[in-house]
Order: structure tokens, then sequence, then C-alpha cells
């Protein structure tokens, strides 16, 4: 049965070939503008790269200073490196706890004797665990290292090259912020829109002096920083939270006039980008962006639909005659109905994969509009602007997923009604067109 119906898929296709362009053609730009965002979506909250725990990672990218007898102020900032030490270091829940700071560094280059500002992370030696970067040589600081305030430093292989000529450099020295620090490791590249793990210098935190400091009144003090937290799996974010809960009571206790919140913190990684880059959206306002990204995901879908609807009725017309044949010859409504939605399904499937391919296309086009990550722009590590994106980073299982899913639904709504109401007419009526 299978084999009539790719015969005659390929005799379709032949016979109606400016409808079958059409129809083609219209489901590959439908597929194209809805994978627009869902490659958005699958950029920003997947396993992808050097960003490969996301599912596993909880995120503070903010604390609140707030009036303890009347919940005003609710003045916000990013953390202070010493309150993370005290108080989120030691807890149980996660497997790892990591201290971010983003930023930007002169490093010296004496091959052209002139400093350069390079995009810079300020972390500890828990970053090598979260993130996972590919090592060329060397290696990572270790936690000895950061708590010593070694003066240690792991660059990219484009900033190798640059500096030093070769990636041979590691145990060589370099000016950074006018200080020298010794290269320990070499890691390969990492694109910017991977933002937590990209960078062109990573030093530990407490070796640099804008990243290791804080500032505030007495009983709120905030930073340049934030936390992310490796949990075992997503489904302990909540006893994650009522630990850190516990923490910030703890903190809060000799304050007088103003304590510290988290608010609705930490939050997960889809959370984290339905923020869009603002870190102080509130989880009502993440859910309504949700809600409109639904929307748009609908309008694109239905749309489309019924114009692919249309041109699928007018096909079913023409193609009346044969269908009273089948029925004849003893074919039922719902093979006739299968039939048609098979042939339509693969059509589908050719826009799809050339849907896809156009959506990569148009993505890299506008990747800095959509890839813009705001908080690492507040920090300064974001001027390089967006890399381009990684053709394996998109074509993987995930969004392949994504087509056939939207190949699927969109044959569904589109093809279901006229397959139904031409499988239903009578035979006689079939044979004389009506």
């Amino acid at each position: 049965m299978w084999k009539v119906y790719l015969r005659q898929i390929v005799r379709l296709l032949r016979e109606n070939k400016f409808f079958s362009v059409v129809y083609i053609l219209g489901t590959a730009l439908s597929v194209a503008m809805m994978m627009l965002i869902l490659i958005t979506y699958h950029i920003k909250t997947g396993n992808i790269g050097e960003e490969d725990k996301r599912d596993r990672t909880a995120y503070i990218t903010r604390g609140y200073g707030v009036h303890i007898k009347d919940g005003s102020g609710n003045s916000s900032a990013f953390l202070s490196p010493f309150m993370i030490e005290k108080w989120f270091y030691p807890v149980k829940t996660a497997e790892i706890v990591c201290n971010l700071t983003k930023g930007s560094s002169l490093v010296y280059n004496a091959r052209e004797q002139r400093y350069e500002e390079l995009s810079a992370t300020y972390t500890d030696a828990a970053f090598w665990k979260l993130f996972s970067l590919r090592f060329v040589a060397g290696r990572g600081f270790n936690d000895a290292e950061v708590k010593g305030k070694s003066s240690q430093v792991v660059m990219d292989v484009t900033t190798a090259r640059r500096i030093f000529g070769t990636t041979d450099a590691v145990g060589r020295s370099v000016n950074i912020d006018w200080q020298d620090y010794t290269v320990c490791g070499i890691v390969a590249d990492v694109p910017t829109y991977l933002a937590d793990a990209s960078s062109r210098i990573y030093v530990p935190y407490t070796t640099n002096a804008y990243a290791y400091r804080e500032w505030g009144s007495s009983d709120v003090k905030v930073g340049p920083a934030f936390c992310l937290f490796l949990m075992p799996s997503h489904d302990d974010l909540p006893a994650l939270k009522q630990e850190l809960e516990h923490q910030v009571r703890m903190m809060n206790a000799p304050c007088k006039k103003y304590c510290f919140s988290l608010r609705e913190q930490p939050t997960d990684i889809l959370g984290q980008a339905l923020k869009l880059g603002n870190p102080d959206v509130s989880v009502e306002g993440q859910q309504g962006t949700l809600r409109a990204i639904c929307i748009i995901l609908a309008l694109f879908l239905i749309v489309p639909a019924l114009n692919l609807s249309s041109l699928i009725v007018a096909r079913m017309r023409k193609r009346a005659e044969e269908i009273g044949v089948r029925k004849a010859f003893g074919a039922s409504t719902a093979n006739l109905m299968l039939q048609v939605l098979v042939e339509n399904f693969v059509q589908m499937l050719l826009g799809g994969a050339i849907g896809l391919l156009l959506s990569y296309g148009m993505f890299q086009v506008v990747r800095s509009a959509l890839l813009a990550n705001l908080n690492s722009l507040f920090q300064g590590g974001g001027y390089e602007g967006i890399s381009t994106l990684s053709f394996w980073h998109v074509i993987d299982l995930t969004t392949v997923g994504y087509v056939l899913v939207i190949c699927f639904v969109l044959n569904l709504v589109s093809t279901l009604l006229p397959a139904w109401r031409y499988a239903r007419v009578p035979i006689v009526d079939a044979l004389n067109k009506r």
C-alpha cells in the first residue's frame, strides 16, 4: 500500500508542477517563520555546545533591597561575590555553585605593543565543571589558585594567536589590566551566543578589582556577580529554592532597615530565557511572554494552513473522478483520507526541509537581535557581537523534531477537512465531478 502511495505522490508532483511548487514553497515559508522562533528558543534553552547542562542549571542574576517594615524600595543590582562565598557556596542541594562576573579587560599585545579590550569572565574553579569547554592545551585554574588569588589566566585560541602568535602559550606571561598573569590553559573558541560560557579570557574573580568588590548599604550589599547552581536534576529546583530562602533569612537576621531578597529566584533556563534579557522581569511577565510566543506560533500555523487548505480543495476537485473510481473498487473513506494525508505530508516534508535551511539563513541575518543578551551588555561583555550560528547547533534531533511536528500539525489542519469532505462524496457525484 505504501509503495502505491509513493508512486501516486511522484505522479502528482510531475502532473501538477505549479501546484506542487506553490504548496512546497508555502510550507517552506511557514516552517521558516515558525522555526525562527523555535531556533531562538533552542539556542537559548537547549543543552548545546559548551552549555550542555542547562536543563539542570538554576540562575540567580539579581539581588533586591527591600524595606523591612513596608516592603518598599525594591532596588536591584547584581550580587556581591562575598555574599556568594558566605551564603551560597555552602548550599547542599546543588552539586556545583559557580560565581560568575562578565566584563572586559585590557590585555597587552606585546607583538603589536598596544592594549586591546577583550571580553573577560571572572569566575571560580567550578566554572570548568559547569561548562564543557575543550582545552587545547593546559588546564583551568583550581580552587587553591582562586582562594590564593593566584594570577592565572585561561584564554581562547583566537586570543592566544592574537597575543602570542601561537596556541603554544601555556606558562607564558601576559599583562591584563596592568597586572601580570601566567597562562595556564588554552580553550577552543566559544560562540558568543552561548553567553555564559563565552569569553576571550577567563581569570580568577579574586584577582580582579572589578569583580572582587561590593557596595551598598550596611544591610544590603551588592556587586557585579551572578550565581549559577548545577542541580542533580531539574526536579530539585523547589528544594534549592527552599534552601536558599533559609540562607537569605539567616543573612537578613542582623538587618535593621533593609533586607535582602531574591524574589522569585532562582529560575531555570526557561525562566531565564523568557526574561528577554531584563533580569527584573517577574514570573507573571515571563508567563505573559510565553503566551505571546504561543499566540505568534499559532498564527504562523493557522493562517498558512487556511491558505494551503484552499489549494488542497482545488486539487481535490480535479481528482474527484479518481476518487470515484477508487471508491467503486472498494476503497473506504478511511483509506482515501489516509492516502491524501500521506501525499500532502510527504510534500510538506519537502517544504519543511527547505524551510529549515531557509530559517538557518534568515537566522544568520537577524541573529544579533534575536540572541542579544542584555545581562552581558550591562556588564561589558556583549560588545563583540553575536557569532555566526553553528550549523550543528541548529540542525540536530531537536530542530528536526520541531520540523516534523510542524509539518504534521500543518498537514492535519490544512488537509483533514478537505480530505474528509471529498472522501465521503457518493461515487456517482464523484464520477460526475460534483
